[in-house]
C-alpha cells in the first residue's frame, strides 16, 4: 500500500474507534497480533476493547496526519473524554500488509495558548507534496542529534534563519532566542531536558516527526516533537513530552519504545 493509502486506512480506523466507539475497527484494519506501547492501554487488542468500553464520551479531532514510505502514519490531534481534562499529542501507527500491527502515543494535558498567542495544535495542516521529504528528514537528525541529543543549543540558529521559530510549546513564545534562553535556563536550575536516542521519525513533505527517549530531573520521559521545515530551515516547532513508566513499570510487556 502507498503511504496515501496507509494514511487514510489509520484515520479512518482511529475515528472509527475513538470517536465512533466501533470497536468492529479492531477486526477490520487491526492484525490479530497488534503491538501496543501506549502507557494507557493494558495490552494489544483486549486493552483497546477495554479502554473505549470504559470511555463511553470519548472523541478525537484530528489536526496533522503524516505518512512515510516505511509504513508510519502519525495522527497529531487532540482527545476529549478520555481523561478529566483534554488531551493533545501524537499518535504513530505502523502499518503492514494493510493492516495496523504497532502503536505508540504521547499525550499530554491541553493548555492555554503561549505567550505568541499560539496552541498546541494551530498552524499550518497541509502537506507540500513538492517538498523533498527525505532531505528535511535528514536535516532534523543532523539538527536533533547535534542541538539536543548533543546539548548544543547553538543548533537552533545554525539551522534555523537565526530569527524565525514558530513556537506551539506552551511554555514558550516564537524566536529563535527565547528557545535557547529557555532550554539554558532549565539546565541552571538543574531540570534540564535530556535526550538519549532518536527512536522514529515520520518525515512526510515539510513536517518531520521525531520520537525520542529522554528524561528530565531524572523523570524518564518520551518525546513527541513535530518540525516544520522550510527552503532548508526550521522554523515551526509542536511537542508533546509525556512523563512515560519504566518498560518494567509499564501495564503491557512491550515496552514504552
Amino acid at each position: 500500500m502507498s503511504k496515501e493509502q496507509n494514511k487514510a486506512l489509520v484515520l479512518k480506523a482511529h475515528n472509527m474507534l475513538f470517536s465512533d466507539k466501533d470497536i468492529k475497527a479492531l477486526e477490520l484494519y487491526f492484525s490479530p497480533d497488534f503491538i501496543e506501547h501506549s502507557p494507557l492501554v493494558a495490552d494489544g487488542i483486549p486493552g483497546l476493547k477495554e479502554l473505549v468500553a470504559s470511555c463511553p464520551d470519548m472523541n478525537y479531532k484530528v489536526s496533522r496526519v503524516l505518512g512515510d514510505d516505511s509504513g508510519l502514519v502519525a495522527l497529531h490531534g487532540r482527545f476529549v473524554g478520555l481523561d478529566e481534562n483534554p488531551l493533545v499529542g501524537f499518535d504513530i501507527y505502523r502499518v503492514e500488509n494493510g493492516k495496523i500491527v504497532e502503536h505508540w502515543d504521547g499525550l499530554v494535558a491541553e493548555a492555554e495558548k503561549n505567550i505568541s498567542g499560539r496552541t498546541q495544535l494551530d498552524g499550518p495542516t497541509a502537506v507540500d507534496s513538492n517538498a523533498d521529504s527525505e532531505a528535511n528528514r535528514q536535516l532534523v537528525k543532523k539538527f536533533f542529534t547535534e542541538t539536543l541529543i548533543g546539548g548544543d543549543y547553538s543548533g537552533f540558529e545554525r539551522y534555523s534563519d537565526g530569527t524565525t521559530f514558530y513556537q506551539h510549546s506552551p511554555d514558550i513564545g516564537d524566536g529563535v532566542q527565547p528557545v535557547i534562553n529557555f532550554l539554558e535556563q532549565l539546565k541552571a536550575d538543574g531540570t534540564a531536558l535530556h535526550y538519549d536516542k532518536i527512536h522514529r521519525t515520520v518525515a512526510d513533505g515539510q513536517f518531520v516527526l521525531t520520537h525520542s527517549e529522554g528524561s528530565i530531573a531524572g523523570a524518564r520521559h518520551a518525546y513527541f516533537e513535530l518540525w516544520r521545515v522550510e527552503n532548508g530551515k526550521i522554523i515551526e516547532l509542536w511537542d508533546s513530552i509525556p512523563a512515560v513508566p519504566s518498560d518494567e513499570d509499564a501495564v503491557h510487556n512491550y515496552g514504552i519504545f
